[in-house]
């Protein structure tokens, strides 16, 4: 009977380990195919681009280009999420970041010097390789950035909704009492 139990464990700590490996070449596999692709280059220099201090340097000198060469820089990692990842929930939460960076950036001087803070580009390419790599972290780190930026953009609408109502009712007032 002792050796009935052993054989039976047995298989199923190999099965086990096979497992394992077979999610680990393929985990490899994954990020030697992306390592190649010319969007994850991008990426890698995106995240340069905010180590080097570039975005709040650019964002101060010139800032409209500054804004628009850090959006633009986000766009890649957003391309491999949807496409070579293939998570909607990863591709949203980095058009979140992107979506904060701009927005943060466009305040003129304070967001230049926030920018050095905030660093967007470098986020995304950590969750990419979180994501392929299966780290609980970067993926609860992604679902709260989802959680909180569909808030936020539901409050927004709201924020919209109601001046919107606020601008047409002053503006109906107007016309009616002329």
């Amino acid at each position: 009977m002792g050796k009935v139990v052993e054989l039976v464990d047995r298989n199923r700590y190999d099965r086990n380990s096979a497992t394992v490996d077979r999610h680990l070449q393929e985990e490899a596999y994954i990020m030697d195919k992306l390592s190649r692709s010319g969007a994850y280059k991008y990426v890698w220099l995106a995240k340069k681009y905010d180590d080097w201090f570039l975005d709040p340097l650019v964002g101060f000198i010139l800032p409209e280009v500054g804004d628009l060469i850090s959006s633009a820089a986000i766009l890649p990692a957003f391309y491999i999420a949807l496409t070579k990842i293939r998570s909607i929930k990863l591709a949203y939460a980095i058009l979140i970041i992107g979506a904060i960076d701009l927005v943060v950036g466009a305040i003129p001087t304070i967001g230049d010097v926030i920018d050095a803070f905030y660093k967007a580009n470098k986020k995304a390419a950590r969750w990419i390789v979180g994501y392929v790599e299966k780290d609980p972290s970067v993926k609860e780190e992604v679902n709260q950035t989802v959680l909180w930026g569909t808030l936020g953009l539901v409050a927004l609408i709201g924020l919209v909704y109601l001046f919107f109502s606020m601008i047409v009712g002053l503006f109906h007032g107007l016309f009616e009492a002329a």
